[in-house]
């Protein structure tokens, strides 16, 4: 009887640890990010199933920004099945038709270790944040929503986003552990939408000065939250101050 007590609490263990090392779709829900010694690869699984991958030089803000596809992703077995829809060409979504798989290894907790579509190299990634849910509008945004500063994760990097009363803005990013500004401009609130209309700020003597217009439509609203898509694609902003 004892014998068969512990091989009932050894089947019971096993059935738990089991279901713990089980590779579920909510597991992998939010935003995850890998690096390697020159590129950052970032990915996000959306609850409704939408996927969106970054790949960006490290430690360099370039010129075009980087690279972005979006589409819809499933799980089979311990297949990441991707289907890339839309990319980003230079500075406008086109559309794209690509199928590829990740083979996920393992997920504990915050990790994830996964090979890419080719089955070569593993890369770990680490869920950089989780999925930013807010409820679905009840009414229009407002000035008075977007008015202080701002923090978002955006294109692989952190930025502050400053939205001023007199409708002037600020965007800054963090640079080797300097914070530097990048942008101002004017913004404004447009039916449901952000729109900033925004120069570069010269980072040297001779900086060539762009000019850039930014359209999001604001998707969700409350307190401490924004979130607010770019394309296809779902951020978040958090206030600061």
């Amino acid at each position: 009887m004892l014998a068969a007590s512990h091989i009932f609490v050894a089947v019971v263990c096993a059935m738990i640890l089991t279901g713990c090392d089980r590779i579920t779709e909510a597991k992998l829900f939010g935003t995850w990010r890998a690096e390697d010694g020159e590129t950052v690869h970032e990915i996000s699984c959306g609850r409704d199933y939408t996927f969106t991958a970054w790949a960006d030089v490290k430690n360099e803000l370039t010129t075009p920004s980087c690279l972005i596809s979006s589409g819809e992703w499933q799980l089979t077995g311990q297949q990441l099945v991707v289907h890339f829809t839309k990319h980003v060409a230079v500075d406008s979504w086109e559309n794209e038709d690509t199928r590829t798989s990740f083979a996920v290894l393992k997920i504990t907790g915050d990790t994830l270790l996964m090979k890419n579509f080719d089955g070569g190299k593993v890369f770990t990634y680490h869920r950089l944040s989780p999925e930013c849910v807010l409820s679905p509008m009840k009414r229009a945004p407002t000035d008075a929503d977007f008015i202080g500063t701002w923090r978002i994760h955006y294109h692989t990097r952190d930025y502050e986003m400053t939205f001023n009363q007199d409708h002037t803005g600020s965007d800054f990013a963090w640079i080797d552990g300097v914070r530097k500004q990048l942008f101002t401009g004017i913004w404004r609130i447009e039916s449901n939408h952000l729109s900033i209309d925004s120069t570069s700020v010269p980072a040297f003597d001779g900086d060539s000065v762009r000019k850039s217009w930014l359209r999001w439509l604001v998707t969700g609203i409350e307190p401490e939250r924004i979130s607010m898509k770019d394309g296809p694609v779902s951020y978040c902003l958090e206030r600061s101050k």
